[in-house]
This record gives structure tokens, C-alpha cells and sequence, in this order.
């Protein structure tokens, strides 16, 4: 157990070590003591994304459990831009997708364990399935603080941002939705579960329905959710690969006919507007590069609960390729030239 808890301390200074280095300039503040946190256990390291609209006492409410430490303020894109130009996505090369860009960065890159971002339109959600990541947000966590901060999207859609949680790890991100928010204790079955006619979903309650296009503009798939999701406990999308193939930002799609294909070919279907219906939702990595898994519900805590139920039968293996590489913090400080004698 000492040894565990050793390698664990050790674990964590290189993680502080990699966030003051900061390589990727996705880090806008640390915090070394952080560490101090082991004194009483073996705490997640939380990084925030550096916006007004995250409540302190969010955090608070995490810290005091004693099973998380606050570890890095993160940088993200200039005023929630869909795509973030002065960091790039590792796993493709392109602009990473945002506005919580930094955010999963710096959870993808193991400096943190988990993130805590805003989502208007896709903002936490397409940043975690770009990086393989799993996604959460919920209009019912703190939301009288997040609806002080009602904005326009740069495509003109008003909305209010919610709260999004991204991890590498599902235990830790069911275990901090059950922490942030008042979920019903007994376990709950689903009677509807929409999927698209295409879906490969085959539980005994979903119901097959025409989706439209998911590349169509979020004026006619925000009318499709705010049709649909009353019927139902939740509904169950498959998308990406988000920001391979196009560019998933309407500044850069505004321009011409070409500009607007490569935009629609982002792969952001509906994730791009669960928060602007005010839904809950959870994305679950694929196997495929920037795909995976978006479940939408609306946001009760009943619905809540029973989506996240169905969400983790989804849940596969892990990358070992992606673990073996990018959880090697020692690569960071390698030393490179030989042994000193």
C-alpha cells in the first residue's frame, strides 16, 4: 500500500512538473500544491477551463470531498470559437476543436485527470470525442450561476452555457456526476430509447426513427430535438469524426459554397446543439479516430440517471497505444544524451 502510495506522489509531481513546462501552451496556471491533497488520500487532479462562468463553488464542492485537488486554470479559444488556432489536436494535426480546447488537452496529455469546461454549442463534448475522451454536461449543474451568462453563438443562436466534465477514465466521470448533482439512489429502467433507422443499437427498448441529416444547420436539428426528446428517456446518436475530414467552425464556413461543405463535414451532429435545447448529454469514445457515442436526454434527473445507466454498456477498452504513449510523462524529461558518471 506505501508503494502505491509512493508511486502514486510521484506520479503527480510529474504531472506539476509537466503543467509548469507546459509544452503545448494549453496551461494558463498551476497549482504545485495540489499535492498536499495526498496527505489525506489519492485525489483527481482537476483542471478548469479559465472562463468567469465556472462557479468557485464548484469546485469547492469537489475539494471537499477530499477526492480531488485543483491543478491547473486552462486555456481555451477566443470568445468560444468552435476551433481553437494556437493549439493543435495531437492525434491529427489540425486546429483542436473547442472552446474547452485546453481543457481535455491537458486531461488527454495526463497532466490532469479531470476536466471541467463550458458548453454552448458542442464546446465541451466535440473536444472530448476528438481526443477519444469521454464527455458530460448537465444544465442542472449550477445552473442559476450558468444562466447569468446568456450569449449569441457566432452562427446567432442565443443560448446559456452548461457545465462539462471530460475524463480518460468512466469510473471517475460517474463518480463526479454523482457528486455535483442530486441523481434518484435506486437503479432505473429505461421504456424509450430513440435511435437513428441506421443505428446498430440493439437494446430491447430502443425504437428505430428517421434522424435528419446530421450535418444539416442547427436551426433544423435543434427543431428535431426539442420535437423528439419529450418522447422519450433519452436518444442515441453516432457521430464524428469530428474536425478530421472539415472544419467544424462557422467563421471559417461563412465564405462560399466550399467553406460551408467542409464545415458540414466535421462530423459535430448533434452534440453541437445538446445544450441549446437545454438537454443533458454524454459522449462514449469509439474505436474510430474522432468518433463515438452521443446520448441526449432531457435534463431531469430521472432521465439523467437512466441515460448514464444505458451509456456505460457502451463503454469499451481502452487504447493501449494511446496510454502507453501519452501517459509516458517520463518522455517529457528524458535526458536524452546518455548517463552522467
Amino acid at each position: 500500500m506505501e508503494k502505491e502510495k509512493t508511486e502514486a506522489v510521484i506520479g503527480a509531481a510529474k504531472k506539476t512538473f509537466l503543467a509548469i513546462q507546459n509544452p503545448y501552451k494549453t496551461v494558463e496556471k498551476v497549482f504545485p500544491l495540489a499535492i498536499n491533497a495526498y496527505q489525506t488520500g489519492v485525489p483527481a487532479y482537476i483542471g478548469v477551463k479559465d472562463h468567469k462562468s465556472i462557479p468557485l463553488h464548484l469546485i469547492k464542492t469537489l475539494e471537499d470531498t477530499g477526492k480531488y485537488a485543483l491543478h491547473t486554470l486552462d486555456c481555451n479559444s477566443l470568445g468560444g470559437r468552435a476551433v481553437d488556432m494556437c493549439v493543435r489536436n495531437p492525434l491529427t494535426g489540425n486546429p483542436m476543436t473547442g472552446s474547452s480546447s485546453g481543457t481535455a488537452l491537458n486531461v488527454f496529455y495526463h497532466m490532469n485527470d479531470l476536466g471541467i469546461g463550458t458548453d454552448g454549442g458542442g464546446s465541451v463534448l466535440a473536444p472530448a470525442l476528438s481526443l477519444q475522451l469521454f464527455g458530460f454536461i448537465s444544465s442542472q449543474i449550477e445552473k442559476e450561476e450558468m444562466e447569468k451568462f446568456h450569449r449569441v453563438s457566432t452562427d446567432g443562436l442565443a443560448f446559456s452555457p452548461s457545465v462539462g466534465l471530460i475524463t480518460r477514465e468512466w469510473e471517475l466521470l460517474k463518480e463526479t456526476v454523482r457528486t455535483v448533482l442530486h441523481l434518484p439512489e435506486d437503479k432505473e429502467k429505461a421504456s424509450c430509447i430513440l435511435a437513428s433507422d441506421k443505428s446498430t443499437i440493439s437494446w430491447k427498448e430502443v425504437q428505430k426513427i428517421s434522424y435528419p441529416d446530421l450535418d444539416s444547420d442547427r436551426e433544423t436539428l435543434i427543431r428535431f430535438l426539442k420535437d423528439t426528446l419529450s418522447q422519450c428517456d433519452f436518444m442515441v446518436s453516432y457521430e464524428g469524426p469530428v474536425d478530421v475530414r472539415g472544419m467544424g467552425d462557422s467563421i471559417f464556413g461563412h465564405f462560399d459554397p466550399w467553406t460551408a461543405k467542409r464545415q458540414r463535414e466535421a462530423g459535430k451532429g448533434l452534440l453541437r446543439v445538446a445544450n441549446m435545447v437545454n438537454a443533458d448529454a454524454v459522449c462514449i469514445p469509439g474505436k474510430e479516430l474522432g468518433c463515438g457515442w452521443v446520448l441526449l436526454c432531457e435534463g431531469t434527473p430521472v432521465k439523467t440517471k437512466i441515460m448514464l445507466e444505458y451509456a456505460e454498456k457502451l463503454v469499451g477498452g481502452k487504447d493501449e497505444l494511446l496510454g502507453r504513449y501519452f501517459g509516458n510523462l517520463d518522455l517529457y524529461f528524458d535526458r536524452g544524451y546518455g548517463k552522467f558518471s
